[in-house]
């Protein structure tokens, strides 16, 4: 096939796998040989090939507050061994904020943050951001949103990347008013569509965490006495629900995706605390597969990483890799750290 450059020597598919085997800050600099390979080396297909064919994309993504600088800045540590000194990979994404961020999820080396009206998707390799501004709900006059979060996944299908934002509105003294409103983001065609949906929460229950896999975004809050996912379908944009697992709701909880599958932790509040963990094999259906601990200043799970490892975070915002089969601990001095993504 050949390619769209004026090229007539050299076939668009041996310039996708020249480009395939070079470095990301090599990518930059050819993104201005013509506009063709700029389009090509920003597409969702070459990032996504591009992610499976190198190994330069951080295995290890933190979120940390940097008392130096007021705001709240990330890392990215990309020796999967993590033997090397945290301070050499210290802030190569150089991407600071003067908020707490919230996390959207990571996809194929593809990084997507909420930061108060804007939408940022960061590819660490290529050094590029994007800030898609949210647009003002169309909410009825005289009601304000009480709450809203957001998702970031890709259509399986068409290869799309998309951004859903969803905001309760109505009167915050009458829950019978309580409505939700949805927008999506497409990425390919740079637009917002918005649409009324039916969900079966009020503000008095909490959003607690997220994740996206094969083609769905996952919530989990709190409905009623009981744990629910929320889902959403990144192809048919439409929304559903399963049940959690069988958990007391007055402990704490967060989702992640482990092993190519739903998996919920779960724990109380004591000084010596128990997680538990749950993996949802088939849809509804929860094994609990171990339990961990006693461990002692450890606040909440932060992440999966391999071989029976988990990252926490402690009291003291330190950074910490826990072995869940041979109890052994890794420390990791980086302080005030909020998120860690693999």
């Amino acid at each position: 096939m050949a390619s769209n450059n004026n090229n007539d020597y050299i076939t668009e598919d041996v310039i996708i796998e020249i480009l395939l085997r070079l470095p990301g800050k090599s990518l930059m600099r050819l993104k201005c040989v013509s506009k063709y390979w700029s389009t090509l080396i920003r597409s969702s297909s070459f990032i996504s090939w591009h992610v499976h064919h190198h190994s330069n994309i951080g295995q290890l993504f933190v979120q940390h507050y940097d008392h130096s600088t007021e705001k709240y800045a990330f890392a990215l540590f990309p020796d999967k061994t993590l033997a090397k000194s945290w301070v050499e990979y210290y802030n190569l994404g150089d991407l600071q904020m003067p908020t707490d961020p919230g996390f959207l999820g990571i996809l194929h080396g593809i990084i997507g943050l909420c930061v108060w009206n804007h939408i940022v998707l960061w590819n660490p390799a290529i050094r590029e951001f994007r800030f898609v501004p949210i647009p003002e709900p169309d909410i009825p006059i005289f009601t304000s949103v009480q709450r809203n979060f957001a998702g970031f996944g890709l259509d399986p299908i068409t290869n799309n990347y998309k951004v859903v934002r969803i905001w309760e509105h109505g009167d915050h003294n009458d829950e019978r008013q309580l409505n939700w409103l949805v927008g999506v983001y497409n990425l390919y065609a740079d637009s917002w569509r918005a649409f009324a949906v039916d969900f079966p929460i009020t503000s008095e229950e909490s959003y607690l965490s997220n994740t996206y896999m094969n083609g769905f975004y996952y919530w989990m809050t709190y409905y009623g006495n009981d744990i629910t996912i929320f889902t959403f379908d990144m192809h048919k944009e439409i929304f559903g629900d399963i049940p959690g697992p069988p958990v007391p709701v007055y402990y704490c909880g967060d989702i992640f995706l482990y092993n190519n599958s739903i998996t919920l932790i779960h724990w109380d509040y004591g000084d010596e605390r128990f997680f538990d963990i749950w993996v949802m094999k088939e849809e509804g259906f929860w094994t609990k597969q171990l339990t961990i601990g006693p461990l002692l200043d450890v606040d909440r799970p932060l992440g999966f990483w391999k071989n029976g490892e988990i990252f926490l975070g402690t009291k003291t915002s330190d950074l910490v890799l826990y072995n869940c089969n041979t109890q052994e601990i890794k420390v990791f001095k980086f302080v005030d750290t909020t998120t860690v993504v693999l």
